[in-house]
């Protein structure tokens, strides 16, 4: 086991007590874990190497049939501005799958507080893009409007 994922597993173990809103943090093999927060929302955990980092996905749903090829379009579009968002991206779970929210995580220097700030600003992200993904109709264009600053936040 290298040092970066025994760091990030030590991470893991201390990141419940630290966050109010987490309910449970569950590991499921040696290198996957999952974080199930209050609100139901779970954001789970992948190690990789090589370098060292730990993706972050969480399942944000499906728009509707009306709002699908807006939704897709708008999701293309904030992929292409993965300078200005960090790093975080969209990615669909296969024909007519749930949309997902991912973020890669590099591991050198990275301390719990990095952590928790990358964890809840994830988390915040998530639920901005939850609301547009699933939103009807009449609300997507307010719903867009009212959650702009989606496009300048980053993990």
């Amino acid at each position: 086991m290298s040092i970066n994922l025994q760091k990030f597993q030590i991470m893991m173990e201390e990141v419940g007590p630290e966050v109010s809103d987490i309910e449970t943090v569950i590991q499921n093999e040696d290198r996957d874990w999952a974080i199930q927060f209050e609100d139901q929302t779970i954001v789970t955990f992948e190690w990789a190497e090589n370098p060292d980092k730990v993706v972050l996905s969480t399942i944000l749903g499906k728009p509707s049939q009306k709002n699908q090829l807006s939704v897709y379009e708008t999701l293309l579009c904030y992929n292409l501005l993965w300078r200005d968002t960090g790093g975080v991206k969209m990615a669909l779970g296969g024909p007519e799958g749930d949309i997902l929210l991912i973020y890669e995580m590099y591991m050198q220097e990275t301390n719990l507080n990095e952590f928790k700030t990358v964890l809840l600003n994830f988390l915040n992200i998530a639920k901005v893009w939850e609301v547009f993904i699933q939103s009807e109709d009449n609300s997507l264009n307010e719903t867009v409007n009212d959650s702009l600053d989606i496009l300048n936040y980053s993990a």
